[in-house]
């Protein structure tokens, strides 16, 4: 069979299309990656229908190393707002002190029990998702390392299955302690809270609202990111990542620029390509013999998330069942996060017999902690992370 870049292109849509379809109908129980790997397992090496360099051939690979890096992180930067992130600051410091357990474990036992390569390459995308992911993976493909691209890529997909259940117990656990001690003393409106703002252009005029202004814009953000770490050396991930938060603050980019330019959707498959290359030329036996050290790693996280998060939110007086939950959001992500916090919230709602008023109070307690969770640690402390560990992992 003869292959075009285009033949090459449409089959990798399809794989994480299907796992798209998949994802949802699982409300992210089991994420698109995942299904899109062993769709690269099963027809790649094993069955030899897909040729070993199918990411090449479709063109998707260029996009990243090229320019797409920068856009996605530039973007991802660019939609975290400072006043959800000062309205939650108890989330946020116990979101970074799950991360902190999980890279203290592995720095101590992870390394010890499964080696330092393997136990620096996880921190990233066990702590986070995409992002982190695709930086370690780029960095690992470059450096001729395929297997270690697979490992990393492989503890991305399969972290929710850890981190779910976890989240899950606990949001319920709260919900019915939220419910008995604190639903009646929920009242404080938002709306009464002093906005912080540094923005310093007044929002895009309609006349310059086109996709081309706002790729134009994220991409002078990522130049401006790309200048500062050829001057100082910092990762380019990290600065990719404040660059988009700190222009979109100010207002020289709006958020989510590349999504309103509608070059999200393509730029996000040129990073599933990028993280998953790997296993097309992968066998299925290669793939299991990485399942109990990916899986060990992320039970072993799990556990550093969870001490680490009590301690710290019983300083916060915070319940362990809350801190517990926002903790292990790291290795959720979005939509997973969002999705648990309403079922808990509509689950317990139901099981109680509470009115919608009484459940609004509750999913307003529990959805918003989940997502700045989600923000801190898969967009910000992730990020960083890889950014750290890919010069002491890769040189």
């Amino acid at each position: 069979m003869t292959w075009s870049p285009i033949l090459a292109f449409a089959i990798i849509a399809l794989a994480f299309g299907i796992g798209d379809v998949i994802a949802a109908k699982t409300r992210g129980v089991i994420s698109s990656v995942l299904v899109a790997i062993l769709l690269f397992l099963i027809f790649g090496s094993t069955l030899k229908v897909l040729p070993a360099d199918l990411m090449e051939q479709s063109g998707l690979m260029s996009l990243i190393p090229t320019f797409g890096m920068a856009l996605i992180l530039v973007n991802v930067g660019s939609m975290l707002d400072l006043n959800d992130l000062k309205r939650e600051w108890k989330t946020v410091i116990i979101s970074l002190a799950g991360v902190a357990g999980l890279v203290t474990i592995y720095l101590t036992a992870g390394t010890l029990i499964f080696g330092k390569e393997y136990a620096l390459s996880a921190m990233g995308p066990a702590s986070g998702g995409m992002a982190a992911t695709m930086i370690l993976t780029a960095a690992a493909n470059e450096a001729g390392r395929a297997d270690l691209a697979g490992f990393v890529a492989s503890v991305m997909a399969l972290q929710v299955l850890i981190g779910l259940p976890i989240a899950s117990f606990c949001l319920r656990k709260e919900a019915n302690r939220f419910l008995v001690n604190d639903a009646k003393q929920v009242g404080k409106m938002l709306s009464d809270e002093k906005k912080l703002s540094i923005r310093i252009l007044p929002p895009t005029p309609k006349t310059l609202d086109t996709p081309n202004i706002h790729l134009a814009r994220a991409a002078f953000v990522g130049f401006i990111a790309y200048t500062v770490t050829t001057l100082t050396g910092i990762s380019s991930g990290i600065t990719y990542l404040v660059g988009g938060i700190l222009f979109a603050a100010l207002g020289i980019i709006e958020p989510g620029a590349v999504r309103k330019a509608g070059g999200e959707g393509l730029l996000m498959l040129a990073t599933y390509c990028s993280v998953t290359s790997s296993f097309v030329s992968m066998t299925l036996k290669q793939f299991g013999g990485m399942l109990p050290v990916v899986i060990g790693l992320l039970v072993l996280g799990a556990v550093g998330v969870v001490i680490f998060s009590i301690i710290i939110g019983k300083l916060l007086k915070w319940s362990p069942w809350l801190s517990i939950a926002v903790g292990i959001g790291c290795m959720l992500g979005y939509p997973v996060n969002y999705a648990a916090a309403t079922e808990v919230s509509s689950g317990v709602a139901s099981a109680n017999g509470i009115d919608e008023e009484e459940e609004k109070k509750l999913l307003n307690h529990l959805l918003p902690k989940m997502i700045v969770s989600c923000v801190v640690s898969v967009s910000i402390a992730s990020v960083v992370l890889a950014g750290l560990v890919t010069p002491i992992l890769l040189g």
